[in-house]
C-alpha cells in the first residue's frame, strides 16, 4: 500500500516564482474568479492484487499468490510465465488467502492446472481434499488466518508444471474474472484509480516487453496486473480508468500503452492519464528519480523545484505521446498531480513550460487528520477519547481543511483547470515512530469504525464539491486497519454496509444524498 504521509515541505514563500514568472503568468490569466458548486463525482482507488488483500478481485485466487517460497540454497530457474523448472528433489511452495482472519469464501476450491508432475494442497485452512488427480484438485476450504498453501514437489523438465489457476467455489467456468461481489460494491463510483494495481510506487518497468502478461503464473508481482485486465474491468464496471505511467518507462512502453487501451477500451469510456504517483512526495523511488533527473537537466537551482519541474516536463512528453494515439485529447483526462497542503507545488507545476495549456485538472490528496498522528503528539493523542478526537476533526475539517480545498480550487480555475483528488479521506495514523504506539492504534482504528466518521466524510466531501471541484477518488476500497493505517472504506469485502460508516458516506455522496 503507499504510504500516505503528508510530507509538509519547508519551502519558503520566497522561493515561490524561482526562475518561472508565476506572478506574471497568473496576473495574465486573470478574470473574474467565480466558484461554481459541483455535481458529486467519486471514484475508488484499489488495493494491490496480494495474497493478504481483503478484496475479493479475482474469482482465480492463484493469481494473486505470494512469490514462490524457495529453500535458503534453492536456485529455482523459472519460465518466461513464472513457472518454476525444477530439478530432481526441488520443490516451491506459495500462500493464496493468507492471514485476513478468514475473510474469504469458504467451500470447495478448484485447482487446474497442465504439465507432468506433483501438486499439492493441504495445508493451512484446507480442511479436506476432495479429488486429487493429474490436473485436477478438489478442495474443502474453512477460511481461518492460515490461508491455502500450495506445493509443487515434481515437475518434468519436459512438462513442466504450468497453467496453474485455484478457483474460488463456484467460479470454475465463471465468464469474468472479477468477484460478483467486488464489482457489486464498485457500481456506485464511476472512476477506477489503478496507481496500487499497477505498482505504481517504484515500479520498476522500462521497456514494453517486460510488462505483465495475461498468462503470468501470477499478477502479484512488483510490475502489476496487465493493462488487459484493468481495461477489462473498466469495461465490465462501466467505468472511467485511471492509469499511472511507470516513472522508468520509455517512450515506447507509453505509446504501446496508449495504443493497447485505444483498441480495447470501451469507446465511451474517457481516459485518465497521470505520470507516476506523488512524485512531489521525495520519500517514493519516483520522486528521487525525478530529482536526479531534473538535476541532470539542470531546470532548477533549487533541487527540490528541479525535482517538480521534471514531473512537469514527463507528464506533458507523456500527455502528448496519448493524444497522438488517440488522435486528440476529447477521450482524454491529463492530471498533474502536487501536494495537497503545499500550493505552492501545484504552481510550480502547472507553470513549468506552460504546462497548464497541456493539463486538464490538478490533483491533490485532500486528507484530513494527519496532524494526531504525528509522533510529537502521539502521547497526547493517545489519551483523548474518541469523543475529544472528533472534536479535533471536525474542527480540521471545517476549518484548515476546507481552507486548503479553498485554496487550491482557486489556484485550479485561475489557470482553467478542474481540481480533482487523486486520493482523500481521514489520515489517522501514526508515523515516524508513532505507528508502534498501540494505544494510538486503537483509538484511530475505534474511530474509523465509529459512526461519527461518516459525518466528517459527508462534511469534507459536502465542502470539496462546494468549491467546484471535480472527481474524488478515496482510498480505498478494501483494507485491514493495523498500526499502518485504516485505509479502507471497508474492512472486508462483504462487511455488512451497516458496520461501515466511511462506505456508506461516499455511495452516499456518490448518489447525491
Amino acid at each position: 500500500m503507499a504510504d500516505r504521509r503528508s510530507l509538509i515541505l519547508g519551502i519558503g514563500w520566497f522561493t515561490l516564482c524561482f526562475g518561472v514568472g508565476c506572478s506574471a503568468r497568473l496576473a495574465s490569466l486573470g478574470g473574474e474568479d467565480k466558484v461554481e458548486p459541483a455535481k458529486p463525482v467519486l471514484g475508488m482507488n484499489l488495493a494491490s492484487v496480494i495474497d493478504y488483500s481483503r478484496e475479493w478481485d479475482l474469482v482465480d485466487t492463484f493469481k494473486a499468490s505470494r512469490p514462490w517460497i524457495v529453500g535458503d540454497k534453492e536456485n529455482i530457474a523459472y519460465n518466461a510465465e513464472g513457472y518454476p523448472l525444477l530439478k530432481p528433489g526441488q520443490a516451491v511452495s506459495t500462500l493464496l488467502v493468507r492471514e485476513i482472519n478468514g475473510h474469504y469464501p469458504g467451500g470447495k476450491y478448484v485447482a487446474t492446472y497442465e504439465g507432468t508432475g506433483k501438486v499439492e494442497i493441504k495445508r493451512w485452512d484446507v480442511t479436506r481434499v476432495l479429488v486429487d488427480k493429474p490436473g485436477r484438485i478438489e478442495v474443502e476450504v474453512t477460511p481461518g488466518d492460515g490461508g491455502i498453501q500450495v506445493d509443487i514437489t515434481e515437475s518434468d523438465p519436459k512438462d513442466p508444471i504450468r497453467n496453474l489457476h485455484v478457483w474460488m467455489p463456484g467460479f470454475e467456468k465463471a465468464k469474468s474474472p472479477f468477484h460478483p461481489e467486488f464489482m457489486k460494491r464498485l457500481e456506485p463510483f464511476p472512476v477506477l484509480r489503478f496507481m496500487d494495481w499497477q505498482r505504481t510506487n517504484g515500479n520498476p518497468l522500462k521497456s514494453w516487453k517486460d510488462r505483465p502478461k495475461m498468462t503470468d503464473a501470477r499478477y502479484s508481482t512488483d510490475s502489476g496486473v496487465p493493462v488487459e485486465l484493468m481495461i477489462q474491468l473498466a469495461n465490465e464496471r462501466g467505468a472511467d480508468p485511471w492509469f499511472c505511467m511507470p516513472h522508468l518507462a520509455d517512450n515506447d512502453y507509453v505509446e504501446q500503452f496508449a495504443t493497447l487501451v485505444k483498441k480495447q477500451l470501451d469507446p465511451k469510456r474517457k481516459v485518465y492519464i497521470e505520470y507516476s504517483n506523488e512524485v512531489w512526495n521525495s520519500q517514493f523511488p519516483q520522486a528521487q528519480y525525478a530529482a536526479n533527473q531534473g538535476k541532470e537537466y539542470k531546470l532548477s537551482n533549487d533541487a527540490y523545484q528541479a525535482q517538480l519541474f521534471y514531473f512537469s516536463m514527463r507528464s506533458v512528453e507523456i500527455f502528448k505521446i496519448w493524444e497522438k494515439v488517440f488522435g486528440g485529447k476529447d477521450r482524454l483526462v491529463r492530471v498533474m498531480s502536487a501536494q495537497a497542503a503545499n500550493s505552492w507545488t501545484s504552481e510550480q507545476v502547472l507553470t513549468f513550460g506552460d504546462a497548464y495549456k497541456h493539463t486538464d485538472a490538478l490533483a491533490i490528496a485532500p486528507y484530513f487528520g494527519n496532524e494526531f498522528g504525528d509522533p510529537n503528539k502521539a502521547e497526547q493523542t493517545a489519551q483523548m477519547s474518541l469523543d475529544k478526537l472528533f472534536a479535533g476533526l471536525k474542527a480540521e475539517v471545517e476549518g484548515k481543511n476546507h481552507k486548503m480545498i479553498q485554496e487550491q480550487a482557486k489556484l485550479a480555475r485561475r489557470f482553467k483547470v478542474q481540481l480533482i483528488a487523486y486520493e482523500g479521506g481521514q489520515h489517522l495514523v501514526g508515523h515516524g515512530g508513532a505507528e508502534n504506539n498501540a494505544k494510538l492504534t486503537d483509538l484511530f482504528i475505534a474511530a474509523n469504525r465509529d459512526p461519527r466518521m461518516a459525518d466528517l466524510y459527508r462534511t469534507h466531501l459536502k465542502n470539496w464539491f462546494a468549491e467546484g471541484a471535480g472527481v474524488y477518488v478515496v482510498f480505498s476500497y478494501v483494507g485491514k486497519p493495523s498500526k499502518w493505517g485504516s485505509w479502507g472504506v471497508l474492512e472486508y469485502q462483504d462487511q455488512p454496509i451497516d458496520k461501515a460508516p466511511k462506505y456508506r458516506a461516499v455511495v452516499e455522496a456518490a448518489q447525491g444524498k
